[in-house]
């Protein structure tokens, strides 16, 4: 009876295994990381909408947005109509006149020019320049951000794929296990206990192995998500770590204050909030403006004593303009626009701050995660080692089913943790080039 348990249980375990077998072979194609980059940077909405914004922004930015130079318009009219005439004048004269005729035409061409305005004409070009600038910074930003969730997603897929292969290992252990329970109980060298036990390890381990199955798939649909457009495409990726060139200046803060796009774009902010600051302290000042005119007017009219009329000429007019009370409304707008200034200063303290804790924490991580990997790289080896020891002397009896199972689940525990270590390393490797803006390296490529 337990004999047919226990080549159920292995059948069971063998449709498992024939089962995964095919999922990965269902991914023969492999994407590579910069095959996921380059998608998501053709895909990416938050890419396309901040290069929209960053177009926009480009095209506002021009010295008529700011009113620096003059306004011309032309404009031409033509009128006419049939007026039936009767009048009595008081010499007793008569006119009488019907269907009288009269029409008229004009046309003329204006300047409109402000030539001076406290300078608030140079300020508002200023600012333009500066959100033109926060703009292009914004999409360099989205496109660095959007790299980094690919990496991470990418790196996440490498570490369930790693963790697969540890527990099919661990899973092959436990069935040459349950197969020399088997074979120990059968020639009554061993209890039907450990028989037993053997076969529960076995299921557990092959349960731990549906759910990283099943973990996998899920950290393939993120990575779906991020890349934008490529959900139902089925794929295994690469079974090594994106290496990271981190050196010492990257390890450094300098290029965080140089380099890093979030930063860079408060400070631009702290430049459009000073320009607006003048363009408000401008109003103080006098205006001073030319206006000129060139006119053109014909008419004629059967039912007048004047039957035809043409007139043309020029104009000019230099105008200065001074508002001496606008209700206080100037002040406040003045101390309205210099807390906004001091507001984007205090901005860019804080996100200073943030970026230098968080470049703190990923260096940290990335030496403590660089000193892991060394050491665990050492450790599969004393676990492998371990293991095949430890499957012969089970063999030969000289082991329990108990150490054995330690022995098996030793070198699982080093794969899994060598495969976590190298994907936290490359994580904070990861967010060091985030943080000092390194990644422009790759969108440049």
């Amino acid at each position: 009876r337990y004999t047919n348990t226990i080549q159920r249980t292995m059948k069971h375990t063998f449709i498992l295994m024939m089962y995964l077998a095919s999922c990965f072979c269902m991914y023969a194609d492999t994407l590579t990381i910069n095959q996921a980059i380059m998608k998501a940077l053709e895909q990416s909405y938050a890419i396309r909408i901040a290069k929209n914004d960053a177009e926009i922004a480009s095209v506002k930015t021009s010295y008529a947005a700011a009113g620096m130079l003059p306004v011309i318009s032309a404009s031409a009219g033509q009128v006419g109509g049939i007026n039936t005439i009767n009048q009595s004048l008081l010499s007793g004269q008569e006119i009488v006149r019907e269907s009288a005729g009269n029409k008229g035409s004009n046309a003329g061409i204006a300047l409109n020019w402000t030539l001076f305005d406290g300078f608030g004409m140079f300020a508002s070009y200023d600012r333009l320049q500066a959100l033109k600038h926060i703009g292009e910074l914004r999409l360099r930003a989205s496109m660095q951000q959007t790299i980094g969730n690919v990496m991470r997603a990418y790196c996440a897929m490498i570490r369930n794929q790693a963790l697969i292969r540890a527990a099919m290992e661990r899973v092959e252990l436990s069935k040459e296990g349950v197969r020399l329970a088997t074979l120990r109980f059968s020639v009554g060298r061993s209890g039907e206990q450990e028989q037993l036990q053997a076969t529960v390890e076995l299921h557990a381990d092959s349960t731990a192995l549906l759910r990283l199955q099943e973990q996998l798939r899920q950290s393939r649909f993120q990575l779906n998500n991020v890349i934008g457009g490529y959900a139902d495409t089925l794929y295994a990726v690469s079974s090594e770590f994106p290496a990271f060139d981190i050196d010492s200046e990257i390890l450094n803060t300098t290029l965080i204050q140089e380099h890093n796009p979030d930063l860079m774009a408060v400070k631009a902010g702290t430049i459009a909030a000073d320009a607006m600051l003048r363009q408000m302290e401008a109003r103080a000042y006098p205006t001073l403006s030319l206006n000129s005119e060139y006119n053109f007017n014909q008419s004629s009219n059967d039912g007048s004593f004047v039957v035809s009329s043409r007139v043309r000429g020029a104009s000019f007019a230099l105008t200065a303009q001074y508002s001496l009370l606008d209700g206080f409304r100037l002040g406040q707008q003045i101390e309205a626009a210099s807390i906004e200034k001091k507001n984007t200063e205090l901005q860019t303290a804080q996100v200073l701050d943030n970026l230098l804790a968080s470049h703190g924490i990923a260096k940290g991580a990335y030496l403590t995660g660089k000193s892991i990997v060394a050491l665990q790289e050492q450790n599969i080896s004393l676990a492998e080692k371990n293991a095949s020891i430890a499957m012969e002397r089970y063999k030969q009896g000289a082991m329990s089913n108990y150490d054995f199972r330690i022995s098996a689940q030793s070198i699982f525990d080093a794969r899994s943790t060598l495969a976590q270590a190298k994907y936290e390393q490359s994580i904070s490797a990861l967010e060091l080039l985030l943080l000092t803006g390194s990644l422009q390296k790759i969108i440049n490529q």
